[in-house]
């Protein structure tokens, strides 16, 4: 009799505890779905940036809310590729001429698929799924899973063109662009003179000028491998910066053209001094601050001593006037500024940005980056272009964010 009621006090006594097992496995399991509901949730209104929260210092990867669409010309684009720009990288050391205001978004360059369209982008033509480029200079932001761009900065492409081919093209070719056609007057056979730098808008220029205008290309290069690139862009001689070869090396090219004694004389002199004004650059004391600058592709229109001209262009110390005052031997280099040629020619602006499109559908220019690396490695990037390693466009891959770091293509 004893023996039963133990028994039934035993059951009992689990029975209850049972309960209250069941009943908190129920909870737990209840906590953990809502938990992952939250989770959900915050996921579908939250992207990742890569922020600047202190010059000189690491991009941060922070969560914020998804941007929200606030004037009619604005569209919002998912961002696939960003290309990161020595511009940027110029912000984020404080060392361009203007100071960033902080916290700031790097990026400008951007390709992806348009997500939301403002009323009169709409009526524009703009439409959710369009494929587009953008050169998003204004508001920047384009390291981001979203960006807001205003449709006067944003061009629609084929969708057979790769998305990670068009975040290359539109800053290094447009700005090459506007400085052969404007300032040169380029025209077939001409020789043209580019000193490339460390590639970018060097690079593009090469590639123009060879392939679009077919002018005969010499190209100046940082380095050997740069002097590869060169020629592989169609440059018919290319060779690295050495100061005292220069001068030799180009009147040899020259003579083969059969143009003599172009040193010579006062157009001689100012040729030595045209060349000196785009190769200091290699000596400046601070050479990234000096080649990664976003204005500082100039073009210049040398006439020979005796016969013909030759076209020099490409990176240089802008702004710079010799002698000091206008005459026949004096020369004023001013860089191509694509913010400057929205603002006062914005049409324009926007056929060059058509042309450079269309010359690539066309297969006349060859846009390549130097390299390919994931969201998450874009702090080894930026290091990449201040330490002037980049031969070519660095593009971030806002989708494949793990991609390793320093992915050649």
């Amino acid at each position: 009799m004893l023996f039963l009621s133990s028994r039934q006090l035993f059951s009992r006594v689990f029975n209850n505890n049972n309960n209250r097992f069941i009943k908190y496995l129920y909870n737990v399991r209840l906590k953990t779905y809502s938990d992952k509901k939250e989770s959900d949730k915050e996921k579908s209104t939250k992207m990742e940036i890569a922020v600047l929260n202190k010059f000189s210092e690491s991009l941060e990867i922070e969560r914020v809310d998804f941007p929200k669409i606030s004037h009619s010309e604005e569209v919002i684009i998912d961002v696939n590729y960003c290309a990161l720009n020595g511009l940027d990288v110029l912000l984020c050391e404080n060392l361009y001429s203007y100071e960033q205001n902080l916290p700031f978004i790097p990026g400008y360059e951007i390709a992806g698929k348009l997500i939301e369209v403002g009323e009169k982008a709409g009526k524009a033509g703009y439409n959710v799924g369009d494929k587009v480029v953008a050169l998003n200079k204004k508001r920047f932001g384009g390291l981001a899973e979203r960006c807001v761009a205003e449709m006067s900065d944003v061009w629609k492409i084929s969708t057979s063109i790769k998305s990670v081919d068009a975040v290359c093209l539109l800053e290094n070719y447009m700005t090459a662009l506007i400085g052969l056609e404007q300032f040169g007057c380029i025209s077939e056979n001409d020789m043209v003179l580019v000193n490339v730098g460390i590639g970018g808008i060097g690079l593009s220029a090469v590639d123009i000028a060879a392939n679009i205008f077919k002018a005969k290309v010499l190209g100046v290069g940082f380095s050997e491998d740069r002097a590869d690139e060169i020629r592989n862009r169609g440059a018919f001689h290319a060779f690295t910066y050495k100061e005292k070869k220069l001068i030799n090396e180009i009147k040899n090219i020259a003579q083969e053209r059969d143009i003599k004694n172009i040193f010579e004389g006062d157009s001689g002199e100012n040729f030595k001094k045209v060349l000196n004004s785009f190769m200091n650059v290699y000596k400046s004391k601070t050479p990234s601050k000096s080649i990664l600058r976003d204005d500082n592709f100039g073009v210049v229109v040398q006439h020979l001593s005796y016969e013909g001209r030759i076209i020099i262009a490409g990176v240089a110390d802008v702004n710079l006037k010799i002698n000091g005052k206008e005459n026949d031997n004096a020369f004023v280099i001013t860089g191509v500024n694509l913010r400057d040629y929205k603002k006062r020619k914005h049409d324009f602006y926007r056929q060059t940005g058509d042309d450079v499109i269309s010359f690539f559908e066309e297969g006349l220019i060859k846009p390549k980056p130097s390299l390919v690396t994931g969201f998450y490695k874009v702090n080894e990037a930026k290091k990449f272009i201040y330490d002037m390693k980049a031969c070519g466009k660095v593009v971030i891959d806002m989708k494949n964010k793990e991609a390793e770091n320093m992915q050649a293509r």
